[in-house]
């Protein structure tokens, strides 16, 4: 059945509208003839929370950035309104600042707070007067540039390629900490009750102990290790069930013998849930 929908955090021109602009490029190379429309949410959890009421659309959210770490706000919802996983997408996440006035005279700085954190070495040795006003996305902060006035002496931490809507008296390119910032998304959209498909690159796992003791976490990745499974990525957070009790989310990557471990993993004593089993999108789409 045809896709009918994304559901991505806008608005247009972010990091997320590139990853949603990638996948929608992959389904029409691979014969979905209408392309499917982008709806722009005010946060991740709108996003897949419309994914989730909505069998025939797709959510496109960040997960994991190379430099940050774990997007809380997708990793958490994810099992919350029965999203599963099919595809994850990577997009390299370079930043660029516009001024209007030398760096070391900046007052002001246009940022996302994520953005802030991706470039924070910059900053602190480049713009030791500004203070940060934090925007609700890199395409906030270029419109609030772009709209101040050039004797406000403000400055904006914007995408790389996004056009800053007028001139700049200084413009530096790549000033992110790390030259690889990468960020990874996932396609998530609702299948409660559908088979994982093994024969993917990676699986995703939620592991949410019935109790805290000791012992537990090694009796979980003893069932990997006695199966060879490759454990890459393990995160704990709050179970949100009562105070100081956590949870695991686990990515493992895939191989002949994946639903032997995943049986074991459902008898333990632990509620466990898959959230998907995927690859990366092929490459141009």
């Amino acid at each position: 059945m045809a896709i009918d929908q994304i559901y991505l955090l806008g608005p247009e021109g972010t990091f997320s509208d590139h990853a949603a602009r990638r996948f929608r490029e992959y389904l029409a190379r691979t014969g979905q003839t209408k392309a499917p429309d982008l709806s722009y949410t005010r946060s991740i959890p709108e996003a897949l929370e419309l994914a989730s009421k909505h069998p025939l659309s797709r959510a496109v959210t960040p997960i994991e950035n190379s430099e940050s770490g774990m997007v809380v706000a997708t990793q958490d919802h994810l099992a919350r309104y029965g999203l599963v996983i099919d595809w994850e997408i990577s997009i390299p996440v370079r930043f660029r600042i516009v001024s209007d006035a030398p760096l070391a005279e900046v007052v002001g700085l246009y940022v996302h707070p994520v953005a802030l954190e991706q470039c924070d070495v910059f900053v602190a040795r480049q713009l030791p007067r500004s203070r940060p006003t934090f925007t609700r996305s890199n395409i906030d902060s270029a419109m609030r540039w772009r709209d101040s006035s050039p004797g406000d002496q403000m400055a904006a931490i914007i995408p790389y390629d996004h056009p800053p809507g007028r001139g700049a008296f200084v413009d530096v390119q790549n000033i992110q900490n790390d030259q690889q910032n990468t960020t990874r998304f996932i396609v998530a959209h609702s299948a409660r009750g559908a088979p994982a498909d093994y024969t993917r690159t990676k699986t995703s796992l939620l592991i949410s102990p019935d109790a805290d003791r000791p012992g537990l976490l090694f009796e979980i990745l003893s069932i990997f290790k006695k199966h060879n499974i490759n454990l890459c990525r393990i995160e704990s957070r709050p179970a949100r069930t009562r105070p100081w009790a956590y949870v695991f989310f686990m990515d493992i990557t895939n191989n002949a013998g994946t639903p032997e471990p995943i049986r074991e993993l459902f008898a333990g004593r632990w509620t466990a849930t898959v959230l998907g089993s995927y690859d990366e999108l092929p490459a141009g789409g």
